[in-house]
């Protein structure tokens, strides 16, 4: 079977999609499976395993708009595909997918965007998105939802990642905790990063003296200026490892921790996705919905202020949340 998997948000999106990927190669090892991913993910497509072809667009990065949808349109209708499975609710990828000609046409929707999909199961609200993508491939008729998000950084990277930490102080067998203070591979304007630096370094410090921790910083090149901030305020020893650059090297860095804390950004992904737990602030988004996908990872929800009665969400900032709070969440996974 030809199948396409289309994704539209960013690079956490699309390790999100993995577990339904692995699914349909597991359940159809003949098949072709391409994954339409936004172009955020490029960094790690080859690192993203099930799909046949990676294909990363632009288009899919964000919310579509008319243009980026007839793209998407495009690319779709010339592969000549047995079925699409849209795993985002904007409704122009549904669109696209509609009138691609794609003949099943799978999502999760809702309404009268039901009326563009040939089979849908709605998700539900209380569950993580790669579970709710994962039961797409039962309408394919395709089963098995035991998968987790998986990426493979590959052995040059855990080669780079093991000389990384050898010539740093953390390897000497110590309990090994990572924390990401800055947007991680995100688009800045779309993490949350408003716990403070002082918090982070607060953080590290008790993590240090209360448990002997060893603490490493981690994030992108982008992080450098929230990195420096949290240095600024350390009293414990901490190992400054955000020269790693690429996203390979960081996922390979992070799969020799115990733990990853940190906020909304794809780093909390490329952690679950090569095996290490995770502790995320989440404020605005949901995080049992958007966070990392598994039993291992643990949310720390900011609650929005109430309005008529009801939580907004989107009044929730991750600054509400307390340093004792995620100090706790740390230490009930020991």
């Amino acid at each position: 079977m030809n199948v396409a998997v289309l994704v539209s948000g960013g690079m956490a999106e699309a390790i999100l999609a993995t577990p339904l990927l692995a699914t349909l190669r597991e359940g159809d090892p003949e098949g072709q499976h391409t994954l339409l991913c936004p172009r955020s993910a490029a960094p790690i497509a080859d690192g993203l395993p099930g799909a046949t072809t990676v294909l990363p667009l632009r288009a899919l990065d964000g919310r579509l708009t008319p243009g980026g949808a007839l793209r998407v349109w495009y690319e779709l209708r010339r592969r000549r595909l047995d079925a699409v499975a849209v795993c985002s609710q904007d409704g122009l990828a549904l669109v696209a997918a509609y009138f691609s000609g794609t003949p099943q046409r799978v999502a999760n929707a809702r309404g009268s965007l039901r009326l563009l999909v040939s089979a849908t199961v709605p998700a539900s609200r209380a569950e993580n998105v790669a579970r709710s993508w994962l039961r797409l491939a039962a309408l394919l008729g395709i089963r098995g939802e035991q998968h987790r998000p998986h990426f493979e950084p590959g052995p040059q990277a855990r080669q780079q990642a093991d000389w990384l930490l050898n010539s740093s102080a953390l390897a000497d067998g110590r309990l090994l905790i990572a924390i990401a203070p800055g947007s991680g591979f995100a688009d800045p304007g779309g993490a949350q990063l408003d716990w403070d630096s002082e918090r982070y370094a607060h953080l590290a410090n008790q993590l240090a003296v209360r448990h002997g921790a060893g603490i490493a910083l981690v994030g992108s090149p982008a992080d450098r200026d929230a990195i420096e901030r949290v240095k600024l305020d350390l009293g414990a020893e901490v190992v400054d490892l955000s020269s790693a650059g690429d996203p390979h090297t960081v996922a390979a860095l992070l799969a020799r921790c115990d733990l990853l804390v940190g906020g909304d950004t794809p780093l909390l992904h490329l952690a679950a996705a090569v095996g290490t737990p995770t502790v995320g602030l989440f404020g605005a988004t949901d995080g049992v919905r958007r966070g990392p996908y598994g039993p291992d990872h643990r949310i720390i929800q900011a609650l929005g202020r109430r309005v008529d009665g009801r939580v907004a969400a989107e009044a929730a900032s991750v600054d509400q949340i307390r340093v004792e709070d995620v100090l706790a969440s740390i230490e009930s996974t020991f």
